[in-house]
Parts: structure tokens; sequence; C-alpha cells
């Protein structure tokens, strides 16, 4: 009966595990592509990620492409993907670097302006 109580026990925690994070990775509002582990960083991979509800400041660059260093919840909420106060999930895929970014104010969301290329990859977020 002690076995069965264990197996039980252990097929629960194993079930709710696998539900956590269906949708995509959980993330934080300040998770760069970066920080992202497994991310490859190939062109044209994409990932899914879930994030938090209440995501607002930060420095962010570019609009509907953004440097590898901005927050991808801030990105997906300046591209409308997700709204600020529901989160939600936010599909990433890596693209070319730009020549330059170009900001703008979105959804609540004002991003920056960036000058220069930044490194080989950006990324860009959908639904």
């Amino acid at each position: 009966m002690k076995n069965l109580l264990v197996i039980c026990v252990l097929m629960s925690f194993a079930i709710g595990l696998a539900g956590c994070c269906k949708n995509g990775k959980s993330v934080d509002c300040n998770t760069k592509l970066k920080d992202v582990e497994g991310q490859s960083g190939e062109l044209g991979t994409s990932f899914s990620i879930t994030c938090p509800a209440g995501c607002r400041g930060g420095s962010i660059w570019g609009t509907d492409t953004y440097t590898t260093d901005s927050p991808i919840c801030l990105a997906g909420i300046h591209a409308g993907v997700i709204a600020q106060d529901k989160g939600g999930d936010v599909k990433v895929t890596i693209v070319k670097s730009l020549p330059s970014y170009k900001g703008s104010a979105r959804n609540g969301v004002t991003t920056s302006d960036w000058a220069n290329s930044w490194g080989d990859t950006a990324f860009q977020v959908s639904k």
C-alpha cells in the first residue's frame, strides 16, 4: 500500500510538471533572448515562451524586429502579441540582425533607436 501511495504521488508530480509550461518556456518580464536556455540562435529558429502579466518598463530596442538584449515579453506587448495586464504565449523567431533599429511607442511600451547592428541575430515576435 505504501508503494502505491509513493507511485501516486510521483505520478501526480509528473503530471503537474508536464502541464506547467505546456504552452512554452516560462520566463519573467526581463528575460532576453540570450537568457532562454537551449536557444541555438540559428536563423529561422522559432520557440514559444509564456510571459507573465504586468510586464512594464525596461530598455528595449527596435520595432517589429528587436535586438537580442531586449526583453522578449516587452517586445510581445509592444508588437501587440500579448496584453500587458494578461501576459500569455509569445512565439519568438530568430532573424538576421538589422543595420540599425528604429524605436516607437505602441501598446504602452516605448522602444528606442539603436544606430548600429547588434550581433548577428535579432528576433521577432508573433502569436
